[in-house]
């Protein structure tokens, strides 16, 4: 590579240190910013000088009360310059995150949603969340420099067409950038909601520190989000993570969830557990409230419902060889009741179990990834006028 092609790209990847260091603080001092990035101290000067000239960070004086001598100027990245939305779209309800440039949320909005919504409903419905979690955030709609929206079934990488989905009525064949792009004057991206979950959990969760990760979604279905080498891994058409391949494999569920194992297996029991308490939870929070509660029925339920789980994790485990598992979606509010039965068995099941792990971000692991992903895209789109100038 000649050094023409070199230096450009190495502006850019000491731009992006920089970055990384701006979005942890409020404000640093010139040199320990230097000594953070791990750059000499002209190259870090260099370095902010192009970033303030595309407007991503700004220099504001040392105000600490008692300081003596010459106020030392700080640096700071313009975390206010933008917003990203990332949304995430689900059979039953809608997730919708604002965030500044630093990550940080400003505003989160959960609308309800129908199964049996139409494919205008459900985006009626989505539209509706975007209005009202941007209001609640003080953001007006031209400051949104990215959006990314999650949905379940196998999403196009390059072009944001859901190619299947069985669970949203009508949601095969549309152009999901297309559709929300007229809410947005800017880029709206659209991925597998397995896929944007682990990409969250990996900025923000149990496996930050993980290059090869498994993220199941466990609800209603079966998903998968799979990093490996740090890299996501999609597939050729978006595919790769689909689980519906289990129903191939003998004494396994397909691509079935915690949700749908509850309806089906413990139909009777969760029939008898809501006329008795009334309750109008979802069937799998009911199981695992009764399971805890120490009702004997419901924990022979979910015993049989965690060991089909534990084979289908198990059959990632073979094929994949993750060092890490990580158990999400709403079922992971339940923690170890859900982890240590499906982690006991991984070693039955093959010579080098992975650790398994729980969410920590729970049901917003989705829209975390998301707006990681609108971040990313962001970064990546101000960095390229490094070399304009």
């Amino acid at each position: 590579m000649t050094s023409s092609a070199t230096a450009p790209l190495l502006r850019r990847l000491n731009a992006e240190r920089v970055l990384n260091v701006l979005r942890e603080v409020e404000a640093i001092r010139h040199t320990e910013l230097a000594g953070a990035a791990g750059l000499s101290r002209p190259t870090a000067d260099a370095v902010i000088e192009d970033l303030r000239r595309i407007g991503l960070i700004a220099e504001v004086e040392d105000d600490t009360p008692g300081r003596r001598g010459r106020p030392a100027r700080l640096v700071r990245l313009r975390a206010e310059k933008g917003y990203v939305v990332g949304i995430d779209i689900g059979v039953h309800k809608c997730m919708v995150a604002v965030a500044d440039l630093r990550g940080t949320i400003l505003a989160t909005e959960v609308r309800p949603l129908g199964q049996e919504l139409d494919r205008r409903e459900r985006l009626d419905g989505v539209r509706k969340a975007v209005r009202v979690a941007l209001k609640q955030a003080g953001v007006e709609r031209p400051a949104v420099l990215a959006a990314c929206a999650a949905t379940p079934g196998v999403v196009d990488p390059r072009t944001g067409v859901v190619l299947t989905c069985d669970v949203l009525p009508g949601w095969k064949g549309m152009n999901l950038r297309t559709e929300l792009g007229r809410s947005f004057g800017a880029p709206v991206l659209a991925d597998n909601d397995a896929n944007l979950a682990v990409i969250g959990e990996r900025w923000r969760g149990v496996a930050t520190d993980s290059q090869d990760v498994i993220y199941v979604l466990a609800g209603e279905r079966l998903g998968a989000g799979i990093v490996s080498g740090g890299q996501i891994f999609r597939g050729h058409d978006g595919g790769a993570g689909e689980m519906a391949f289990l129903s191939l494999l003998e004494h396994t569920p397909g691509a079935e969830g915690i949700g749908a194992l509850a309806s089906h297996i413990g139909k009777e029991v969760v029939a008898r557990l809501r006329e008795r308490t009334g309750e109008l939870t979802g069937d799998a929070a009911l199981l695992l409230a009764a399971a805890r509660g120490g009702d004997l029925e419901a924990q022979e339920v979910l015993e049989e419902i965690l060991a089909r789980m534990a084979r289908a994790v198990g059959t990632l485990a073979l094929l994949l060889n993750p060092e890490l598992i990580v158990i999400g979606g709403g079922v992971a509010a339940a923690g170890e009741q859900i982890a240590e039965p499906i982690r006991r068995r991984l070693p039955q099941m093959t010579f080098l179990p992975p650790r398994l792990e729980v969410s920590v971000l729970g049901d917003r692991a989705v829209t975390a990834g998301a707006l990681r992903t609108a971040l990313d895209t962001v970064e990546n789109s101000l960095l390229d006028n490094l070399n304009a100038g």
